[in-house]
């Protein structure tokens, strides 16, 4: 009788043993796409401070009104619009990646 548990115990532990990699490979899974999520949030929040600091216009991207004045021209636009395509492409590797680690949980 000792023997038969002993037997199905040792059956029992190595089933377990068998399940053990897919929840480290899981585990490691989750740790990988919760470490991207924390990366993308980083880059997403250093690309919206960098547009904020882009606001005010550089040399080279006013022109002279005849009024004495002066208004943003097409490289500031440009610029400006560069700015906003980075801030979105970062959104969405943002969500991209919070929506891996979401579906892993």
């Amino acid at each position: 009788m000792n023997r038969l548990v002993l037997a199905l115990l040792l059956a029992f532990c190595g089933s377990l043993s068998a399940q053990n990699p897919g929840a480290q490979n899981r585990s490691s899974q989750l740790d990988q796409a919760y470490d991207e999520v924390r990366a993308s949030y980083t880059a997403l929040q250093q690309v919206m401070a960098r547009r904020d600091q882009g606001i005010e216009s550089l040399p080279g991207e006013r022109t002279g009104s005849a009024a004495g004045g002066s208004r943003p021209n097409e490289n500031y636009f440009a610029r400006q619009a560069i700015l906003e395509q980075e801030v979105e492409l970062a959104r969405k590797r943002y969500e991209a990646a919070l929506k891996r680690w979401n579906d892993l949980k």
